[in-house]
């Protein structure tokens, strides 16, 4: 709980940015022309962003078998603080150099919290273990929704800039201090905090110093010939997959929202108030795969079939009720159903819970299946996902809506059958290894 709350902190910033970039920039664009900022800035930066999260997660593995997985996170928790600096002294060039520090900060961070979360997990607690750590994550779009709901309801985004940043700053300084306080070896942490009956951890209390790191290259080759696996390649799908549909909720839907006119009504609180029902999902999500979905005995082909369902539906739901154009300009095209807040709190809730079971069945399938190797694992999942991400916000700044929708719904539907492709090679692989001990 610690371990995740600590990230959590660190995260939740950055998910509320992501979700209002698109739409504060637009404004700033036109109340302050002289800052070099246009109406596709935010579409830019997070374009950036992901683009130097992926080239960086190809040299991250060594990176953090160096520094460890506690001073990554802590290191590339700095690059999100960095870039909500840039806010505060806002111009273009500026904010695209903060851009590319936090895609690099950002893959020591999750990097070092994928392997952190591995190490610390025994054998049988790493789903309930990602699925507690992704529903605190995720409760930060509850909690800043809440905080941009209050601040929002005494002015609109321009006016409230300044005041949202600092505190997005704060927040972040907050949680850099927290980590720096985190033990150091998190299996030790693991084995002094988990029942040890009958369990083993997933990785060694005590690492084997006697292991000289590898360099860059020797890294590189364990990272491809890791990839070139039947089972990675598989998931490479899902893990693009999850980049474009993460790209569509975090920063996508919600500036489709702020340019629907009929939506005008709300001001800028339509924003937050989707924010909120995003978490909802997000955190219901993470409790069904966790703790609860245990109870239940919900099994993984069960929780796939659902996010399958649940982002079908949301996909549906957008195209009807949403503007073609609204992705790049403000509009009231005629729409096949009226947009309603109702209906843009719907599609939010199934966005987020929908999300919440694939990422945290990726998360699930990478430490069972890769336990041996999961720093490479994890970067090769962060890889493809922030890949996805750039290529997806470079193209959302002038693809309309109805095509990008076109394309997350043929990544949702073959996602789905990859991954139950990889769940049947896990349960014939188990199967052998069961008959072999027979005999």
């Amino acid at each position: 709980m610690h371990i995740n709350s600590d990230f959590a902190i660190c995260i939740e910033p950055y998910s509320q940015k992501s979700i209002i970039q698109v739409a504060v920039l637009r404004k700033k664009a036109q109340t302050a022309p002289e800052t070099g900022i246009t109406t596709n800035s935010g579409y830019y930066s997070l374009s950036i962003i992901y683009f130097f999260f992926t080239f960086f997660n190809l040299v991250i593995p060594s990176i953090v078998k160096q520094l460890g997985a506690k001073w990554s996170q802590i290191i590339g928790a700095s690059g999100y603080l960095f870039f909500m600096l840039t806010f505060l002294y806002l111009n273009v060039y500026l904010l695209y150099f903060g851009s590319a520090v936090l895609g690099a900060g950002a893959a020591l961070l999750w990097a070092g919290n994928g392997c952190y979360l591995v190490e610390v997990s025994r054998r049988n607690k790493m789903e309930r273990n990602s699925g507690i750590m992704w529903a605190m994550l995720q409760s930060s779009l509850i909690t800043g929704g809440i905080f941009l709901i209050y601040v929002l309801r005494s002015g609109d985004l321009s006016d409230s800039f300044t005041f949202i940043y600092m505190v997005f700053s704060s927040v972040i300084a907050l949680g850099i201090v927290i980590l720096i306080f985190m033990p150091s070896n998190p299996a030790q942490y693991g084995q002094q905090n988990e029942d040890p009956s009958g369990e083993e951890p997933l990785i060694p209390a005590e690492p084997d110093d006697s292991q000289p790191i590898p360099s860059f290259n020797e890294q590189l080759k364990s990272m491809i010939s890791l990839f070139f696996t039947p089972n990675m390649m598989c998931l490479a799908v899902l893990f693009v997959y999850s980049g474009l549909e993460m790209t569509f909720y975090t920063g996508v839907y919600t500036s489709c929202l702020s340019a629907t006119i009929p939506l005008k009504n709300f001001s800028d609180l339509v924003i937050p108030y989707n924010a909120l029902l995003i978490g909802a999902g997000q955190i219901i999500g993470g409790v069904v795969t966790g703790p609860l979905g245990k109870v239940l005995r919900i099994r993984t082909q069960h929780i796939i079939f659902l996010a399958f369902a649940g982002h079908l539906t949301a996909f549906i739901l957008t195209y009807l009720s949403l503007p073609y154009d609204s992705t790049v300009h403000s509009t009231d095209a005629a729409t096949i159903l009226a947009p309603s807040l109702n209906l843009t709190l719907l599609i939010s809730f199934l966005l987020g819970v929908s999300d919440a079971f694939w990422q945290t069945q990726i998360y699930v399938t990478i430490g069972l299946v890769f336990k041996d190797d999961p720093v490479n694992a994890f970067a090769i999942f962060k890889f493809f996902q922030s890949m996805a991400a750039c290529v997806s916000f470079f193209y959302s700044s002038f693809l309309f809506l109805p095509s990008q929708l076109l394309i997350l719904t043929i990544g949702c539907v073959a996602s789905t059958l990859f991954f139950l492709k990889v769940k049947l090679a896990i349960h014939v692989t188990n199967v052998e290894a069961v008959r072999e001990r027979e005999i």
